[in-house]
């Protein structure tokens, strides 16, 4: 099954196009790629994931075609500094 594994980081962000075989969850598919050397800081247990921008558990099942995405955590100071 073909599918890609991604993640933006600012400027930096990396599209992996992977083809392995199904059954394959989020959590499988991201270990799989070469996100997590890439990007050492990523943590499964804190940052969300999702499918073409809709959050998704780790154990969810990947499809063919799907975009497995993970998420930054978002900057609560950010979004309070707006409010003020």
């Amino acid at each position: 099954m073909k599918f890609s594994v991604v993640h933006v980081n600012g400027n930096q962000g990396r599209c992996i196009q992977m083809q392995l075989d199904a059954p394959l969850t989020v959590q499988q598919a991201i270990l799989a790629s070469k996100l997590p050397q890439l990007f050492p800081y990523l943590d499964l247990a804190t940052h969300r994931t999702g499918i073409y921008g809709r959050l998704c558990a780790g154990d969810t099942l990947v499809t063919e075609g799907d975009r497995v995405e993970i998420y930054l955590p978002a900057n609560r100071n950010d979004a309070d500094d707006e409010e003020a």
